[in-house]
């Protein structure tokens, strides 16, 4: 691990890759949970919605999907900018990530009585999309920090690897990726546990997880 360590970029390391997906099951499960079973993070699953209603003619019903699609696109633009306006100084790139994301997910928790369910998920939706596009790789490998599925296939790519050429680093990063689809679980189950006390409020600790993780490469770079 140390040796991983002096290679990698912190931004990049595997404690850091836990907390986000940690995040983004802790967020997905919190809006699974109180706006009609939609999640803010998994595009896909708009996109089949959208299409559904589209198809049935329903088109202000397929407004409710089509939106967060669209926000999650200018989301990822949006940190575009971010990295072209802010360059790395006494913060970097990815902290100025992280403090919009956080900032952002705070005030759609203050602004959540004043917000419909579809303004509640596209602006999750818009956050999000800020951090998949600030964290697009884990020591060195790509990966996406608010969904599973490109983890789940990585984990499979290398465990037949691993089968047919017996390399360690294959089955290093089956274990890896595995570790990462386990933190977008217990983020899942945090959320599900903290809502039966926390209910509206418990998105904050979304918040508090970006926010140590800011702090986290903060302390690292001095």
């Amino acid at each position: 691990m140390s040796e991983i360590c002096t290679v990698h970029p912190i931004h990049e390391r595997l404690p850091i890759a836990l907390l986000l997906a940690t995040n983004a099951g802790f967020v997905d499960a919190y809006t699974f949970q109180y706006h009609a079973d939609r999640f803010a993070s998994l595009q896909t699953g708009n996109i089949i919605q959208a299409g559904i209603f589209l198809a049935r003619g329903q088109f202000l019903d397929a407004l409710d999907f089509i939106i967060p699609i669209v926000f999650f696109l200018l989301g990822a633009a949006f940190n575009s900018v971010l990295k072209h306006n802010f360059k790395p100084g006494l913060l970097s790139t990815q902290q100025h990530s992280l403090l919009v994301e956080s900032i952002g997910i705070i005030m759609v928790v203050l602004l959540s009585n004043h917000l419909s369910g579809t303004a509640f998920i596209t602006l999750l939706s818009f956050f999000l999309a800020i951090q998949l596009d600030a964290f697009p790789k884990v020591q060195g490998l790509p990966f996406t920090s608010v969904m599973s599925t490109g983890n789940l296939r990585s984990v499979g790519a290398n465990l037949v690897t691993f089968f047919y050429t017996k390399e360690p680093k294959a089955r290093q990063n089956a274990g890896l990726f595995s570790l990462i689809i386990l933190a977008f679980l217990f983020g899942a189950l945090i959320s599900a546990f903290l809502t039966n006390y926390f209910k509206e409020l418990t998105l904050v600790v979304s918040s508090v997880v970006l926010i140590t993780i800011f702090f986290i490469i903060h302390d690292h770079s001095k």
